[in-house]
């Protein structure tokens, strides 16, 4: 049954033209999580990528420092580029 969910989530994102079959070397496997409510979510497993990639030099800034960067800001908006585009980012 796993294997089915699994098809059916592949080629729905395919109909989507969110993903596309990949083979090569940097391919990643599909893992099926499944959440509390007993649906199920698709993940990628990249831990074989993520032990070859070099770490960056550069850290990610410190959210304290990101929210001082708003200084006296007043308005501030979101935007959810998947309802705008319809595609995942």
């Amino acid at each position: 049954m796993a294997r089915e969910r699994e098809k059916g989530e592949v080629e729905r994102m395919r109909s989507m033209d969110v993903i596309e079959p990949a083979s090569g070397e940097w391919a990643s496997p599909v893992v099926m999580v499944q959440k509390p409510d007993g649906s199920v979510r698709f993940c990628i497993d990249y831990r074989k990528l993520n032990s070859m990639t070099i770490k960056d030099a550069y850290p990610i800034p410190r959210m304290h420092e990101c929210i001082d960067s708003l200084g006296d800001a007043r308005v501030f908006s979101t935007l959810d580029v998947m309802r705008v585009t319809g595609k995942y980012q």
